[in-house]
Parts: structure tokens; C-alpha cells; sequence
């Protein structure tokens, strides 16, 4: 190195280096975050306060990735897990770590997804906790596979890995009764001889065991997901009615395809009827094995309420929820508003959504089976929905958003400004994503009045929250 170069940040750290750090903060993700000679070093298995030894795993240009080999100083907020698979999990990443001091990372990791995506410098409302930290969820995804013995697993994915699993003895985060049937379940398959679905060779039958249970009815939902349909799953379903009296739906849901999502093209009611019951906001929802239901009944009803403050709404205005699923939120603004209107591109989605207007009498909601960027352009905007069609262009008071984690389409911001509604409730699951529509909101015709972030999945680094704003004069 010539006088007066300087050394390239982290110039000691290369693949297989030990290095022993002080572990800084937790990252957007839940990744521990490490400085090493200026170089940012993403440290897996340790927590903010720690001082590790890890083992450098990957190298790149402006950060490095290591493993905690051995924890030489724990921090003081470390707590002792419940879970035997906190190590492995790709789930409960922060189990490990002090529940005040997750709700303190999240808050400030909105903060700063904000400021530096979306340059929005705002102070986040004190984020709302969970009353309950462990069995909160109402419905768990579990993926078959092999282990190394070849032997048929159940379970969760392995973290880092989408092709996976490991053979789950118990979820924390899951109820009681979920981790019972997916011992049962496993059990079965083995007895039976049958083969999981193997991912890179697209072949096997069993591909996902989904169990929802409505937290305030008691009634469980199984959903297998397999490629074909087989007379033994008769068997199954006979078994679990006797192991499991709660049991109020067995559901089959086929599919073909590459993409792994627990869902399927086709789909089979094995027992009982094809949905179960849960109650949210006052409400009675019917569920379907397919459609969207929040999945923490006790933090969605804080979410709702904390998006209905938003909309402050005085009973006349009417409201379009965007990406409106089985109705959760637009059922409960019905109630407080003149009129709602969803708009849901998912088709199972509508239909439980439309029963659950009706069984609870709810006249003033209407819902229709759209894409959200179609629909704002051809029944929100500008012109006519067909040759000799008069538009029905219904002026909109308010607005609520609640999208999928990529968040808003730049054309579904864009039909959003020029529809130019009162109010504005975007409620999101990235805060990243968040942060982006918020700078292409606000830099045209709404101002943030405040954001707050929702704990739905305590010990997970998913972070919830509600954006309220406010359109102002300016075009």
C-alpha cells in the first residue's frame, strides 16, 4: 500500500476469518449488526450487547455475513427461550431476546426505513405491544420433506433454506393444539408410507399441512396440500376427527405447481363443511381454507382499531378498502361509515367476504372481484367500463390500503393521488415497502400525520404498522 492510501473498510475480514465483535444493533430482518475495521458484518446467532467469536461465511464488497461460534460476553438482555428450535428456526429469531427490547428495535426500524426509503422523518407513535407472546397465531403453515436418513418430515423450514425442513416437536407460537396435529399427522404419513414433495425434482405427494383454529370459537381447520388426490386420505381425516373433537374442518386443496404456496387449484372437503368461524371487531367471519384472515385474532382487533382512527370517520362518508380480502376491515367500517366498498382481486376471498356481510347484516358493504390497478383506473377514473357502458364513478371519502408485503404498484399510488380522497389509511407489513409509497404520497398530494407500529408476531422480525395521512390542497 502506498503512503498515504488507507486500507479498504474490513480488509482482515475474508471468508473463514474468525473475528471477535461486539455486536451493535439488530438490523431491518432480524440480522445481528457488527462494525469490523468500518465494515459492516451481519452476525448470525447473536444479539445486540453480545460479544461473539464468528466465523466469516461470505464476503462481499460492502459487508460481510459470519456465525456466532461461541458467545464470549451475553448481553444483558438476553432471556432464556422457551423453544427447543430457536437455533434453527427460520421463524422466532428474536425468542432469545428481551420482549420491551424487540418492541424498542421495531419501533426505531420504522423510523429508519422511513427516513432513509422514503424520506419521511417522523416519529413513530409507541408501538403497540402483544398481550400475549407466545400461542398467538391462529393459523400455521407446516412443510413436508425428507431429513438426512431420508425418512418423511414435519415441520418448519430450516433458516436460510427454502428446501428444508425439520421435524417440528413443538411451536410456541402456535396453538397448543396445532403442534398436537402435525405430530398426528406425521405420525400417519410415515405409517402410510408416503412421500413428500421434493421441490427441485417437482415430484411426491405431500406438500403442506395448514391448521387454522378461531382463537375466540375454538373450532380448528386442517388443510393438506398434496399434488394428487388418494382414497387414503380418508384415513387421515378419520383419524384426526377422533384424536381431535375441535376439529370442525378437514379440507384438500390439490396442486400441480412449482410455486410453493400452501394453496391449490382444486379443492376437496374430506369433513365437515369447507370453512370455520372466528370472531373479530363484533364480528362473525367465515374463513376458507384459501382466503386471507388476520393471523393473530387479539393484535388484528388493535390493528383495526388503530385503523379506524385513522380514517376518523363520523358516518358519512364512504370508504374504499383496497386489497379488502375476506372483509376484516371493510365489514367493521360499514359499521361506522356510510358506505364501504372492497376491492379483491382473490375470487374465494370475495365470496367469504360477501357471506360475511350477510351473516352479520351488513347491508352498506359491496365487493368487488378486481385487480386493484384495473379497478381504480376503470371504476374509479376517468371514462367508461365498456362500449355503451355509463361509469359509476363513486366519489370516495376515504381510503384504506392494505397490500401484500411488495407493497403498492407505482400505478395503484398514482390512481390513489388522483382520486385524491379526504383521508388515507395505508396499513402495512413492511415497513420498507411502506416507506417507499409514503415518499411517492407525500411528495404530491398527502402529508403523514402519524405512523404506528402494530406488534403482530412477537419474537419474529415482521413488523406491522398503520400510516395515517391527510390529503392537502396541493396537486
Amino acid at each position: 500500500m502506498n503512503s498515504g492510501e488507507t486500507a479498504a473498510p474490513g480488509a482482515s475480514v475474508h471468508r473463514g476469518a474468525q473475528i471477535e465483535v461486539e455486536v451493535e444493533d439488530l438490523a431491518f430482518g432480524g440480522r445481528a449488526l457488527a462494525r469490523v475495521e468500518g465494515l459492516v458484518v451481519f452476525v448470525e446467532g447473536a444479539l445486540p450487547g453480545d460479544r461473539v467469536l464468528a466465523t466469516v461465511y461470505r464476503r462481499k464488497r460492502q459487508y460481510a455475513e459470519a456465525r456466532a461460534e461461541r458467545i464470549l460476553r451475553p448481553a444483558t438482555t438476553r432471556v432464556e427461550p422457551r423453544c427447543a428450535h430457536v437455533a434453527i428456526c427460520g421463524g422466532c429469531r428474536t425468542q432469545d431476546l428481551d420482549y420491551a427490547e424487540q418492541l424498542r428495535h421495531k419501533e426505531r426500524q420504522v423510523e429508519e426505513c422511513l427516513a432513509h426509503l422514503g424520506r419521511v422523518h417522523a416519529t413513530a407513535r409507541p408501538i403497540i405491544a402483544a398481550p400475549a407472546t407466545f400461542h398467538y397465531r391462529n393459523k400455521m403453515e407446516y412443510s413436508f420433506g425428507s431429513g438426512p436418513d431420508g425418512l418423511l418430515t414435519l415441520g418448519l423450514h430450516r433458516r436460510g433454506f427454502f428446501d428444508r425442513t425439520f421435524d417440528l416437536a413443538r411451536c410456541h407460537i402456535a396453538t397448543p393444539a396445532s403442534s398436537e396435529i402435525v405430530a398426528a399427522a406425521r405420525e400417519w404419513a410415515r405409517r402410510e408410507a408416503l412421500t413428500p414433495y421434493d421441490t427441485r425434482r417437482n415430484s411426491g405427494l405431500l406438500r403442506y399441512l395448514v391448521v387454522r383454529e378461531g382463537i375466540r370459537t375454538g373450532q380448528v381447520m386442517v388443510n393438506l396440500v398434496a399434488t394428487e388426490n388418494r382414497p387414503i386420505f380418508a384415513s387421515l381425516a378419520e383419524e384426526l376427527r377422533r384424536r381431535f373433537p375441535a376439529i370442525a374442518s378437514i379440507v384438500l386443496n390439490l396442486t400441480r405447481r412449482k410455486a410453493q404456496i400452501a394453496t391449490g387449484e382444486e379443492e376437496h372437503v374430506l369433513f365437515g363443511g369447507p370453512t370455520i368461524e372466528e370472531r373479530l371487531g363484533g364480528l362473525t367471519f367465515e374463513i376458507s381454507s384459501n382466503s386471507f384472515f388476520q393471523t393473530n385474532t387479539e393484535q388484528g382487533e388493535r390493528l383495526l382499531e388503530t385503523a379506524l382512527e385513522g380514517l376518523a370517520l363520523t358516518g358519512q362518508e364512504r370508504v374504499l378498502d383496497v386489497y379488502s380480502g375476506t372483509g376484516t376491515f371493510t365489514l367493521p367500517i360499514a359499521g361506522r361509515a356510510r358506505e364501504a366498498i372492497g376491492i379483491e382481486s382473490s375470487e374465494a376471498a370475495v365470496r367469504d367476504a360477501e357471506r360475511n356481510a350477510a351473516r352479520n347484516g351488513i347491508g352498506n358493504a359491496r365487493f368487488y372481484n378486481e385487480d386493484a390497478m384495473e379497478s381504480l383506473r376503470d371504476r374509479f377514473g376517468l371514462g367508461t367500463r365498456g362500449p355503451g357502458i355509463p361509469f359509476d364513478r363513486p366519489e370516495i371519502d376515504a381510503v384504506l390500503v392494505d397490500p401484500p408485503r411488495a407493497g403498492l404498484h407505482a400505478g395503484v399510488v398514482s390512481r390513489l393521488i388522483h382520486l385524491g380522497a379526504r383521508r388515507l389509511v395505508y396499513v402495512s407489513c413492511n415497513p420498507s415497502t411502506l416507506g417507499r409509497d409514503l415518499a411517492l404520497l407525500c411528495e404530491s398530494r398527502y402529508r403523514l400525520e402519524w405512523v404506528r407500529p402494530v406488534d403482530m408476531f412477537p419474537h419474529t422480525p415482521h413488523i406491522e404498522c398503520v400510516a395515517a395521512l391527510e390529503r392537502t390542497d396541493q396537486v
